[in-house]
């Protein structure tokens, strides 16, 4: 089904901040279609400027009106935003499938979910307890959780939309304020999101937008006025995150790389195996953190689950996002050079290239970024493309001789986000739980969950927790107080 293109995408050329379009800074930034590499919008790049009078509205934001709300007003004001989004769902559908160029439906699902997050933690804002300490006869203790302050939220370009959501919610929810970069390549619904937040009535300097590139980003991070500092992008600029708040010794909830692994042991309902597979892998031209890139299967099952995900992957129509095929281009021409060079290297390390490995060419769109389908079989675990996140539709398959060598293999790499496997022996479904490195496990339905349940990685994956009640330790702090008498 064909959508319209959104109007006006060009009317996107403003920082947000204290409520006002603010449209200077350093340079600007073209914003492209990567379906046509075509230009559709220009953002001023923010520079200290900007970021300075973003942080200091969300200061002035912070100990002013929003502190002043009722909790239970401030959750109301989140409904509002969510209902608004809720109203405005096609368009903005329409907005972030131009600029990250994934398939209309999958952007409209991102739409769904910013709206359920903010439903979400609007439902928690008026329960948020403290407790009681037991001290004794003559002393009584509590706890209450308090706004952390100022939050930073530095977004990936992946999924910008939702992944804005998920920080910003509960840090609402919790009484912080908000100041958000999203990524150069993808800013537009951020800024239609924070325009929708002034019309829901969320007092201006609460969620700010400022927009640029990676040094703007890094003066967020080490703004001396910022208390938590949330990124999502790669476990590289995740380092360099995680420094720059240092210096104001700010907390930080970093979700980075991965290189999941979808496990299939003898037994395993195939059909639903191939389902998952194809999900984790194909899903947004694969550029997803938690895509399960590592198919690791018994030597039974191998070849047909192969001969399977090359079938699904060959009737894969591939074309511009609004045209809601099965698969859209990658970000840009520039990750697709990235791309095809990991699938280069493979190839010449004489790795079997079973299905794809070239760009993808729809003939309305000779510009894009498409990049084909592709499966590497029977990779050495340590090869380059077993072990790096190469962040596209590339697939590698690897033969396990028994459960053990396969749960050795999911764990062979520097990541831990996400693991998956299936079996129909709940014993090896439960071992394999307690023991894969990951930070969420999905037993027989890869990437079927929930955004209510804590997600977050290990190892080089990150450290924190977003989503679900955990995400609001990120944005709360516990002050102690103890009373005598």
């Amino acid at each position: 089904m064909k959508h319209s293109y959104p109007a006006q995408t060009e009317q996107y050329n403003f920082h947000l901040i204290h409520g006002e379009k603010v449209c200077s800074g350093a340079s600007s930034s073209a914003i492209t279609d990567p379906a046509t590499d075509q230009e559709i919008a220009s953002l001023p790049v923010g520079n200290g400027s900007e970021t300075d009078q973003a942080v200091s509205s969300a200061h002035q934001a912070l100990n002013g009106p929003w502190k002043n709300l009722l909790p239970y007003d401030r959750g109301q004001l989140l409904f509002r935003l969510a209902d608004l989004i809720t109203r405005d769902a096609q368009y903005l559908a329409a907005l972030e499938t131009v600029n990250v160029g994934k398939p209309y439906s999958q952007a409209m699902r991102d739409v769904d979910r910013t709206a359920r997050y903010f439903r979400y933690y609007a439902g928690v804002c008026d329960k948020l307890h403290g407790e009681t300490v037991p001290l004794g006869p003559s002393q009584t203790g509590w706890v209450q959780p308090e706004p952390i302050g100022v939050t930073a939220h530095i977004l990936p370009w992946n999924y910008p939309i939702s992944t804005f959501a998920r920080g910003a919610a509960p840090a609402l929810a919790a009484g912080a304020c908000v100041v958000a970069k999203p990524a150069e390549e993808t800013p537009l619904t951020a800024l239609a999101i924070a325009e929708l937040a002034i019309l829901a009535g969320i007092p201006p300097g609460v969620l700010n937008v400022v927009c640029g590139n990676g040094s703007t980003g890094a003066a967020l991070a080490a703004h001396p006025q910022i208390a938590q500092v949330t990124f999502t992008g790669s476990t590289a600029t995740g380092r360099k995150v995680m420094q720059a708040a240092a210096n104001p010794i700010a907390g930080v909830t970093l979700e980075l790389g991965g290189k999941s692994p979808v496990v299939v042991l003898d037994g395993a309902d195939i059909d639903d195996a191939v389902a998952g597979i194809a999900r984790g892998i194909f899903f947004n031209a694969g550029q997803i953190c938690t895509a399960g890139s590592r198919l690791i299967a018994s030597a039974s099952v191998h070849d047909e689950i192969v001969d399977k995900l090359m079938g699904f992957a060959k009737s894969m129509a591939c074309d511009h996002g609004l045209n809601d095929p099965d698969l859209g281009p990658l970000i840009s021409r520039r990750h697709r050079t990235r791309v095809s060079g990991f699938v280069g290297r493979a190839r010449a390390e004489g790795l079997d290239c079973t299905l794809g490995g070239g760009c993808a060419n729809p003939e309305a769109f000779p510009n894009g970024a498409f990049f084909e389908p592709t499966i590497f079989s029977r990779v050495p675990i340590q090869a380059e493309i077993a072990q790096a996140e190469v962040f596209g539709p590339v697939l590698t398959t690897h033969i396990a001789d028994d459960f053990d060598h396969a749960l050795e293999m999911s764990n062979a790499t520097k990541f831990g986000l996400v693991a998956g496997v299936y079996t129909p022996d709940i014993t090896q479904a439960m071992r394999y739980a307690r023991d894969v490195q990951a930070g969420q496990v999905f037993i027989n339905g890869f990437l079927k969950g929930g955004d209510t349940l804590p997600f977050g990685g290990v190892k080089e994956s990150g450290i924190g927790r977003e989503k679900g009640l955990a995400a609001m330790a990120s944005y709360t702090a516990q002050k102690s107080v103890v009373i005598t008498y």
